[in-house]
């Protein structure tokens, strides 16, 4: 099935909250993972949420490249 581009962020959200409950991932990955949500739902950001368009792109590029950083960690949850 093909997935839009929001739920694929909305995966790999979902996948980082599975690390960061999981006691046995690293730590390092875990502070990755961290930093990441916690910069998607602060309402400080480089570019704030109430622009249009805009104001998500910076979201969503950390979570890309936290995503990136995390790619063999977080496969472990994917949900085949």
């Amino acid at each position: 099935m093909n997935r839009g581009p929001i739920a694929k962020v909305w995966g790999n959200v979902t996948k980082m909250w599975k690390l960061i409950k999981d006691p046995n991932a690293a730590w390092g990955a875990k502070a990755v993972a961290i930093g990441a949500l916690l910069y998607l739902v602060s309402p400080i950001d480089a570019i704030p949420d109430f622009i249009p368009f805009a104001g998500l792109l910076d979201d969503v590029g950390v979570i890309t490249a936290a995503v990136a950083s995390l790619a063999y960690a977080l496969s472990e949850y994917d949900d085949d």
